[in-house]
Parts: C-alpha cells; sequence; structure tokens
C-alpha cells in the first residue's frame, strides 16, 4: 500500500470536480484541475508496475491482466455510464441545450456500454459524450494492454525513449493548444494517448527504481507533498505562463511529487484519511461528471434562471457536493463496488498463465 499514493489520488480526484463544477465553488477555483489526469496516469503506472511486473515473469499473461484491469474499472464505469445515460435521457424533455437527439443518444450508449469512444463526438465533441470524464479510463485501459503486451521489451532505455518522444509530444501540444485541457475529443486523440503514455511510463521507471528500504514515516512530508499538488491545480497563471505552467507540472514537478510519495507514509491518523480518500476517488471521479448536470438544472430552478444562476449557493452548495459525495462514493464502494468486483472475480474465466 503505497497511503501517500492514496491520499494524492483522492485529492486529486477533488480538484477535477472543483474544475468541472468550478461555479458551484465560487470565487474558489481550481483552473489546473486538468493536470490531476497526468497524476492519475503517474499513479497508476508505480501501482500496476508494483504489483503485476513480478507476476508478469510468474507466467501473468495478457488475457489475465486485462481480467483484472477490467475487473477494477469497468463496474464503477458502466455505473457512471447508466448514471450519464438516465441524465442525458431526461434533458431530452428539458432545456436540451446540448442538441441531443434520440439516435445519437442511443449511438453514444451503446458505443459507451462497451467502452469504446464515439469518435463522431455526438453533440458534444467528446469520445465519451455521456460522462466525459471516461476519455482517461479508456486510454488508460489500451495502455494498459500495450504495457502488458510490450512488457517483455520495456528495458530501462526503452522506457526513457518512450517518455522524451511522448514528453515532446505534450510540449508541442501544450504550446498548440496554451494548456493541456486536452485529449478527450477524437482531434485529440494522439495527444490524449501521449499524454497517457508518458505519465504511465514515468511511473513504471518510479516504481523500478524505489530503494529497497522501508518507507519513512513523516505527516509534515506528505502534507508538503500535498500542498505542492494543490498550488499545481489551484494557481491561475495566464497566457504564455499557463503553457509553462501546465508543461512544468507535468514534465517536472508530478514525476518528483510521485516518486516523494512513494518514499514516506503519513502517521496513523492522517493514514486512516489517506485510505478513506483512496477509496472513494475512482467513484468520485466516474460518477461526478453526471452528477454536475444535475446540479447545474437544479441551481437553474431554485435561482428562477438568473444570470448567477450557476453561482446560485457558491461556495457553501461547492461543499456539499463535496461531502455528499465522499459519503455517497465510500457507500458505492463498500455495498456496490467491491461486492461486484468479487462476484467477478470469482465467476470470469481467468486466462491462462504465459508460455
Amino acid at each position: 500500500m503505497f497511503h501517500t499514493l492514496d491520499a494524492l489520488r483522492g485529492i486529486a480526484a477533488l480538484g477535477v470536480v472543483m474544475y468541472h463544477i468550478g461555479a458551484a465553488f465560487w470565487p474558489l477555483a481550481a483552473p489546473g484541475g486538468y493536470l490531476a489526469v497526468d497524476l492519475f496516469f503517474m499513479m497508476s503506472g508505480v501501482v500496476l508496475s508494483h504489483a503485476y511486473e513480478a507476476r508478469f515473469r510468474g507466467g501473468m499473461g495478457t488475457v489475465g491482466f486485462m481480467r483484472a484491469r477490467l475487473i477494477r474499472l469497468y463496474p464503477l464505469y458502466l455505473l457512471g455510464t447508466l448514471f450519464g445515460i438516465a441524465v442525458t435521457v431526461a434533458s431530452l424533455f428539458g432545456r436540451n441545450s446540448v442538441g441531443w437527439d434520440a439516435s445519437s443518444v442511443l449511438q453514444a450508449a451503446l458505443l459507451a456500454l462497451l467502452f469504446l469512444p464515439n469518435f463522431t463526438g455526438g453533440p458534444l465533441g467528446q469520445l465519451f459524450p455521456l460522462n466525459i470524464p471516461c476519455w482517461s479510463l479508456f486510454f488508460e485501459l489500451l495502455v494498459n494492454l500495450l504495457f502488458v503486451l510490450a512488457w517483455p521489451l520495456l528495458t530501462t532505455l526503452s522506457l526513457i525513449l518512450t517518455i522524451v518522444v511522448t514528453g515532446a509530444v505534450v510540449v508541442w501540444a501544450a504550446l498548440q493548444a496554451g494548456h493541456l485541457d486536452i485529449g478527450s475529443t477524437s482531434a485529440d486523440f494522439l495527444v490524449g494517448l501521449a499524454r497517457t503514455v508518458f505519465g504511465f511510463s514515468v511511473g513504471v521507471l518510479i516504481a523500478r527504481n524505489l530503494p529497497a528500504a522501508a518507507r519513512k514515516t513523516s505527516t509534515a512530508a506528505v502534507l508538503a507533498i500535498v500542498a505542492v499538488f494543490g498550488l499545481a491545480i489551484f494557481a491561475a497563471p495566464s497566457g504564455v505562463y499557463r503553457q509553462i505552467w501546465d508543461i512544468a507540472c507535468v514534465l517536472v514537478v508530478f514525476p518528483v511529487m510521485v516518486y516523494s510519495a512513494t518514499l514516506v507514509d503519513p502517521g496513523k491518523k492522517v493514514r486512516q484519511v489517506a485510505t478513506f480518500l483512496g477509496l472513494t476517488s475512482y467513484a468520485v471521479y466516474v460518477l461526478h461528471s453526471p452528477l454536475s448536470a444535475v446540479l447545474n438544472s437544479v441551481s437553474r430552478h431554485f435561482s428562477g434562471n438568473r444570470p448567477d444562476a450557476a453561482h446560485f449557493g457558491a461556495p457553501y452548495v461547492g461543499f456539499a457536493v463535496l461531502a455528499m459525495l465522499l459519503i455517497g462514493c465510500w457507500m458505492i464502494d463498500r455495498y456496490f463496488d467491491m461486492p461486484v468486483r468479487t462476484w467477478l472475480s470469482r465467476k470470469l474465466p481467468k486466462g491462462k498463465p504465459r508460455a
């Protein structure tokens, strides 16, 4: 268990929520919340390399690994997708400001249920228009597949070359767009893939170079690491400084931060908080987007469609939503996700060992 990574994962998920429903937290803001995705990819590389590379050496093959990844990701992904379908269908009978119709909803729903991107983009131009943040989950699975297939060839040199090449793409994309909030549309597909491969490869390289010594306990160090991440997403540089900030965070700050997070654990009390944040992080990430659509509708209703409807009740509404989201996601993890994953682990056939 990497308890500091658990804490970072949970706080990163909350940062994404604050970014996507920032109006509910006004005047507070997390303008760099989208950078949490790059952090997720790096932490995933660390955890999966640490947990599975020994199993690969022991004979675990592609089918067995992807079975494990789908069991981990799909149940909550399915729940978030069904939530997104329900919210989108309801919008057909309301304002439908996006421009959905029955055929586009049906196409998006069928593709999403199969965990496949929608390259037509639907009315939103997104790979996963029913639950937009799921674009990163698709790339996560895709890179997981590439990881297990290419694992016999993943030497330190090949990892470094991969990091250099994909890092160059990330820099180019940030300079072109002015930021790194890209990768969720079909037009940005290759950039999204580069962001994922870069972050994941950095994580694998970190995992392979962890010191053998036991981790130290230092709550102060953990809080300092969390503060660095908070600065990364709450800072609001503009213009060319936004580009530089995003590039520096992803290429330099986050790798150092993740490596540092693998070296220390928080004290007992903070460790309990970190565990809670880690447990709820995935559910928070995959469920918050449809919830934000519901929140926007409720805000418009109770504010009488005033021009400042989006800021109605802020920032108290935002923090209330976070509290309910954390509690609800803890219950979903305990009473839905874990039982479903346990059931799937028993029922789904296991892959044959690697020859």
